[in-house]
């Protein structure tokens, strides 16, 4: 029997674990796209994971557990400005990553409870702005930060991610 999800900030010793969902996931969505062109990068953002989610202030990282499982992670990382046509000034901005849900469990509204949760801590840690980039080759991702609040930045012209853009203020007392 599927125990009730528990939403909690990611633990040091659950980084393999993590990864290796990370990565499985990630294989699941982009089966489109050849593996040469997303897996190296994601990799070596992964073997930073500790640094770059647990330790920076700028970083956070969640995860849903059932039965001892982890079955949906989100995190945020400090924007690094690689994108010239994006403008956020001076505002302290950190970037929505890996939103991945196991796809047994999609569908019960578990996606918009762990981000809920992310935007709490990331409120909590004085963030000012959610950025994000997804693509129309993923069912729904664009819809669905709509419906979280995100706003259409820009999106890309490539042939192949059509890279859409997204971002979202978050105000202290509201979301």
């Amino acid at each position: 029997m599927e125990t009730k999800p528990v939403i909690r900030s990611a633990m040091p010793q659950e980084i393999p674990a993590i990864v290796d969902f990370v990565l499985a996931a990630r294989n699941t969505m982009f089966s489109r796209v050849p593996a040469s062109l997303h897996i190296p990068k994601v990799q070596a953002e992964l073997a930073k994971f500790q640094e770059d989610y647990l330790e920076d202030r700028e970083g956070g990282f969640l995860i849903a557990k059932s039965n001892g499982q982890i079955i949906a992670t989100v995190g945020y990382v400090a924007y690094d400005n690689r994108f010239p046509q994006l403008d956020f000034g001076s505002e302290r901005v950190v970037e929505v990553v890996k939103l991945y849900v196991d796809p047994k469990w999609r569908r019960a509204g578990l996606a918009t409870k762990i981000f809920a949760a992310l935007q709490r801590e990331a409120r909590q840690a004085g963030i000012r702005r959610l950025y994000l980039h997804t693509h129309p080759f993923l069912p729904g991702s664009v819809r669905f930060w709509e419906r979280q609040g995100f706003q259409l930045e820009c999106v890309d012209k490539d042939p192949i991610w059509q890279t859409t853009h997204m971002s979202k203020v978050l105000r202290r007392d509201t979301d």
